[in-house]
């Protein structure tokens, strides 16, 4: 393909003026080595003469890059499966993925060589609205009813509660040294929507929140018990000591362990409370049941009832601390509770949706990324106030 040709398609795509046998033919060119060569040589070359001096083209690059990555990551691929009733939508993720700043940057001369106006308020307009995914935040009520937002604090020791050291490093928390008192003194650490955060407890034990969670512990485990509230959702990984059992408390619900690696999901928008089992074993009850569970197996409270979910995928549980989104036949609600905590968004709903998603998403994709990887059955509108709405 000549290069006359080659930016013939580049400048169609950008345009929106691309025909589909022209984009299949674009996309099956960027995935060849050849052609990400000789689309770098031509922005080198471009480059190098002087095209991209102009001030006013660097905020027209930084936003034709982000429309062409909404594009290109609403188009199929074959690395990351994302279906929609049994239809296979792909992400777009591979070779067209890796070359988008320079298709970005090309365009700007092309698009100036051949003397076309590029309606910049209209490339604004689908940039603005977008919402920037959840990040390592959340707030530390001490037990003097100080608090400290960790996010904004630097690292090193945030307080000391008698010979305990409340030690922030990173998007961490950590409790070291011996306590000095009889009295026992609470901490919270709570996240807002759009945040998550990592804790390591007195006794060693880990502890990962969601967002939208909260988790009340003492800074110093003592008697015979270690025990710890929770609200939202945790990933727990336990230290073990035998003498000293742990539980996690939640509502009228107790989950005693040893040692071991555990989920408990227990939103007030969701049916009912969760507890997923990874390693090890735990008890759970509440006032009328209790079940001992194995790893791999799930517990269902809801109200007195306790029901075992034998075949549970341990993966989809904890997708959210290992950075991800993952669905396996989920309808939509299902969905957008999830994104409603993560990306802090009101979700509103002008249609009934009856699709069902499977797969997995980078969670560390911007709101619009994501719901247009989504595919073509979710149409959608993304208003001032953080607010998202479900279009017919």
């Amino acid at each position: 393909m000549t290069e006359n040709n080659f930016r013939q398609l580049l400048e169609n795509y950008i345009t929106g003026q691309i025909s589909a046998s022209e984009q299949e033919e674009l996309f099956k060119l960027l995935d060849d080595d050849v052609h990400q060569k000789q689309l770098e040589l031509m922005m080198k070359d471009d480059w190098d003469n002087g095209h991209y001096e102009e001030k006013e083209n660097a905020q027209l690059a930084k936003l034709i890059e982000q429309q062409v990555l909404n594009k290109i990551q609403g188009q199929e691929s074959k690395l990351v499966p994302f279906s929609s009733n049994r239809k296979t939508v792909w992400l777009r993720v591979s070779a067209a993925a890796a070359v988008i700043l320079m298709v970005a940057t090309t365009a700007i001369f092309f698009l100036r060589q051949n003397n076309r106006q590029v309606a910049v308020s209209n490339i604004k307009d689908s940039v603005v609205n977008d919402i920037p995914p959840g990040s390592n935040k959340a707030i530390l009520t001490l037990a003097d009813g100080r608090t400290i937002v960790l996010d904004s604090a630097s690292n090193g020791t945030l307080a000391q509660q008698g010979g305990i050291k409340v030690i922030k490093i990173g998007a961490q928390l950590s409790y070291n040294g011996h306590n000095n008192s009889t009295e026992v003194l609470y901490n919270t650490i709570s996240t807002p929507k759009g945040g998550m955060y990592q804790i390591e407890l007195a006794d060693g034990s880990k502890a990962w929140l969601n967002a939208a969670s909260s988790l009340k512990y003492p800074n110093a485990f003592t008697g015979d018990n270690r025990t710890v509230e929770l609200t939202g959702e945790g990933y727990f990984e336990i230290a073990n000591n035998a003498k000293k059992p742990f539980h996690v408390k939640v509502n009228d619900m107790d989950i005693t362990v040893l040692g071991t690696h555990f989920d408990v999901n227990s939103y007030a928008d969701e049916v009912s409370v969760k507890t997923t089992l990874l390693e090890g074993k735990v008890l759970v009850k509440n006032p009328a049941n209790q079940v001992i569970l194995n790893p791999g197996q799930q517990a269902n409270v809801n109200g007195s009832k306790i029901q075992v979910n034998n075949h549970v995928d341990t993966d989809e549980v904890i997708a959210w601390k290992n950075g991800y989104f993952s669905f396996k036949d989920a309808d939509l609600k299902t969905v957008m509770r999830q994104l409603s905590r993560w990306y802090n968004i009101e979700v509103i709903y002008e249609t009934d949706n009856n699709e069902t998603f499977s797969g997995k998403i980078d969670s560390k994709l911007s709101l619009k990324d994501l719901l247009d990887g989504l595919g073509e059955t979710v149409h959608y509108r993304i208003e001032a106030g953080n607010k998202l709405v479900i279009l017919k």
